[in-house]
């Protein structure tokens, strides 16, 4: 063979080998999504079909060049088609680069969207769609759940007093304080302003005020008052344990931010306890 004839067959060489990568790759790709609960694509299925489809046409271009008596065809017009051939794989490469880019915009947009940008902990939205998922869950499995609200106490003046920067301080402080006495089945959330809540499911009434208890007791040990000067952070949480969760997200708000609501009016800092949902609920009527 010639020169030319030596690269012209290593070329088609090259991109077998490129096709047959390019394959794994998109195989691989699609077995992840397969993972996560997405189901593979039509696209991935048929790309492949197209990858190997121009491998084994490209192999047999090969095999009739290198059959004895056969002439090599390496004019103008074939390194055009060899260009092409190439350009398939690398296509291929670059629109999964690109749909891999897609998927990571949207996942993170969607994670944006239920995340307090402040605190990183779930906003309203995302509290409230976990926590209703965790409410069924509990109600299948015939378990209980608590639910505690947590507000920081006198938190306006700190921001009227100190300024916004030296709130949001004392808001990422107490949200990490939260978080770290939190349970990997628990959910937290920042519902807005500086109340917080945590849905703890399979909890007793006394787990879950223990536990605001110690949430409580972080926050003003760990949490600088921006005053200084001996000035503590307090919280005031309230505790409702959800024996009908059928009863759904709001209803357990509503006997949380009763109990939380005790807990204010009995001078701060401090956790009450509503006890059950049916008396929260007995208690709204009686109001």
């Amino acid at each position: 063979m010639t020169q030319t004839e030596t690269i012209f067959v290593t070329a088609r060489i090259c991109i077998v080998t490129l096709c047959l990568v390019t394959v794994l790759v998109v195989w691989w790709h699609a077995r992840t999504d397969a993972d996560r609960g997405e189901r593979p694509r039509l696209l991935m299925g048929l790309t492949i079909g197209l990858l190997l489809s121009a491998s084994l046409l490209t192999l047999n271009d090969i095999h009739a060049a290198l059959s004895p008596g056969e002439q090599m065809a390496t004019y103008d017009g074939a390194w055009l088609w060899l260009l092409y051939d190439a350009g398939v794989p690398l296509l291929v490469i670059l629109a999964l680069r690109l749909m891999r880019q897609r998927s990571a915009a949207l996942t993170a947009l969607e994670r944006a969207s239920v995340t307090d940008a402040l605190t990183e902990l779930a906003n309203r939205r995302g509290f409230s769609t976990a926590a209703a998922a965790a409410l069924q869950a509990c109600q299948r499995r015939g378990e209980t759940a608590a639910m505690v609200m947590f507000d920081l106490d006198r938190f306006k003046s700190i921001n009227d007093g100190h300024g916004h920067a030296a709130g949001d301080a004392v808001l990422r402080g107490a949200a990490a304080a939260l978080r770290r006495h939190v349970r990997a089945s628990d959910i937290a959330g920042r519902l807005g302003g500086e109340e917080f809540a945590l849905l703890c499911p399979g909890m007793t009434t006394e787990q879950a005020a223990a536990l605001a208890e110690r949430v409580r007791d972080e926050i003003r040990r760990s949490v600088p008052h921006p005053a200084g000067d001996g000035a503590v952070v307090t919280t005031s949480a309230g505790v409702a344990v959800v024996e009908r969760p059928q009863a759904g997200f709001e209803g357990a708000l509503v006997a949380a931010d009763q109990a939380l609501y005790a807990a204010k009016k009995a001078g701060r800092d401090r956790v009450a306890i509503a006890g059950s949902l049916e008396a929260a609920d007995a208690a709204t009527a009686a109001a």
